[in-house]
């Protein structure tokens, strides 16, 4: 039987794990980290949990919500959404629901804002390259430069004329001003039926958080006879004739070689590049070392208050 090493112990890996146990294959998951979920996981802190990020459960694939399903059972919860944008003093619901928006706006920004929408209609940016260009030509310029320039800019730290518009187009798939009239009176389906995910009302959610997905597929895999281990980075990945042979890890300052038939890396692409022995040629380390990762930082506030508003996501556009 061929044994499998997967590095990396979020969701791409510990799905990829779950998916060679269940075909009996023999694996092991190093992760680095000593928490497992990656940018999905919950950091439990005197007893309060913090996500790092949104991390709402939908899909379409049935073979994915499947696996949730098995994992979680009842701890896999369903939540209506609420999502709002604070701008200019005021709340707006996201998806943009626009005769609220309009109205929240006032008659004059308003009045802009049709404009700027007739306008990008009427004479659409042809050579459509960039986030926004693609944003302009369905939104109108007026409303980009409200609720999508200035957030994008934010979060991802860079202008949206250096973001491409194919990266629009996944982020905000299948979704117009006129798509959002649409569902605000008809519901969130698009012209065929398909329902549009950026507008999905209700999504799961983990009882206790994204991370207990990924903490209760550790405890499963183990269960299985698949065990993860934490604290436990990966310094070289040896390879000859084209195939990884084994996988080199520092775990409390010692190192120990893994033979392996197969290595699935979820790894940072960077990182990766880094670990290979031999080494890659010069010019795909140059490559790899120009690769952009956009780092945060979480900061958690305990409110002693049982609720404190409504709200599953609140973006703020304001400056």
């Amino acid at each position: 039987m061929s044994f499998t090493v997967v590095i990396g112990a979020g969701p791409g890996g510990l799905a990829a794990a779950w998916e060679l146990s269940g075909l009996g294959q023999d694996a092991v998951v190093l992760e680095q980290d000593s928490i497992v979920g990656g940018i999905a996981r919950t950091v439990n802190y005197r007893g309060y949990r913090f996500d790092i990020g949104g991390h709402r459960f939908f899909s379409k694939v049935s073979r994915v919500r499947e696996m949730w399903d098995e994992l979680l059972g009842e701890d896999f919860l369903e939540r209506d959404r609420l999502s709002r944008i604070y701008y200019g003093g005021r709340f707006f619901h996201y998806p943009l629901r626009p005769m609220s928006a309009l109205l929240s706006l006032g008659p004059i920004e308003a009045a802009r804002v049709a404009a700027s929408y007739a306008a990008a209609r009427l004479a659409p940016i042809r050579d459509e390259r960039t986030f926004e260009h693609w944003v302009v030509n369905r939104f109108g310029r007026r409303l980009y430069e409200i609720f999508f320039k200035t957030y994008t800019e934010k979060v991802w730290g860079m202008d949206c004329s250096e973001i491409s518009a194919e990266w629009a187009s996944q982020r905000i798939k299948n979704l117009d001003l006129k798509e959002a009239i649409k569902s605000a009176l008809l519901g969130s389906r698009s012209k065929d039926g398909e329902v549009i995910t950026t507008l999905i009302d209700r999504f799961h959610y983990p009882r206790f958080g994204p991370g207990m997905m990924w903490e209760r597929c550790r405890d499963r895999l183990a269960e299985r006879g698949v065990p993860t281990l934490t604290e436990t980075k990966v310094v070289r990945i040896r390879h000859q004739g084209g195939r990884v042979v084994a996988v080199t890890v520092r775990e409390n300052n010692a190192e120990r070689e893994i033979a392996a038939d197969h290595v699935i890396a979820s790894m940072p692409l960077s990182a990766l590049m880094r670990v290979l022995d031999p080494a890659p040629p010069a010019e795909v380390l140059e490559a790899a070392r120009r690769l952009r990762y956009r780092d945060f930082l979480t900061v958690g506030l305990i409110v002693d208050r049982e609720d404190i508003f409504p709200d599953t996501w609140i973006y703020v556009h304001a400056p």
